[in-house]
Order: structure tokens, then sequence, then C-alpha cells
């Protein structure tokens, strides 16, 4: 993915304090500062232009991210084990406890 800078903002001593970023295709933008914390923005692009649908606050950018990718383990594996016949089918709550405890 490709970033384009849109505004550098900078403190008294010239230095950059934060950073206005937008990714090529619109999905993205984000208000980034030097302190690592930052705001992003999620749109939904139409042929019309784009619509703000989701702001994200964090400090922990890092963090973030393995939660999602946290996230997206667990919702692959529970479909996957379904759609493979795994020993979750038959069970009344689909393998979900098992899930939501790891």
């Amino acid at each position: 993915m490709v970033w384009v800078i849109k505004a550098k903002h900078e403190n008294g001593d010239g230095e950059t304090a934060a950073l206005e970023l937008e990714s090529e295709d619109g999905w993205l933008d984000a208000n980034v500062r030097w302190d690592g914390c930052m705001e992003i923005h999620l749109y939904s692009v139409t042929e019309e232009g784009r619509e703000l649908s989701d702001t994200f606050h964090t400090c922990d950018l890092q963090g973030l991210i393995e939660r999602l990718q946290s996230l997206d383990a667990v919702c692959r594996s529970f479909f996957e084990s379904q759609e493979g016949g795994g020993e979750d089918e038959g069970r009344g709550d689909g393998g979900a406890a098992n899930l939501m405890d790891q």
C-alpha cells in the first residue's frame, strides 16, 4: 500500500510533530503524532466520492495490529472448521466457546 503525506505539522523547533497521511486508494487516512498516537479514519469509497465510516484512536498501533491479526486468526479457524466438517460440527455453540477462551 502506498501512503501519501497530505500535510506536515511542525513544533516550535521546526521538527515534524504530526503527519496527515492518506492511502493511495482513499480507503484510509491517518493523523499521526510524534509520540505514536494516531487517529485512523476508514472510508467507504464509491464512484461519487468517499464517506467516513469509522474512526479509531490508538497510541499502540503494533498492539492494535496484533489484536486484529488474532481476531482474523480466530475467525478463519472457526469458519474453516465449519466448512471442513471439523470436530466442532454438531455442537450447539459451533465451538465458539473454545475460540472465545483462547
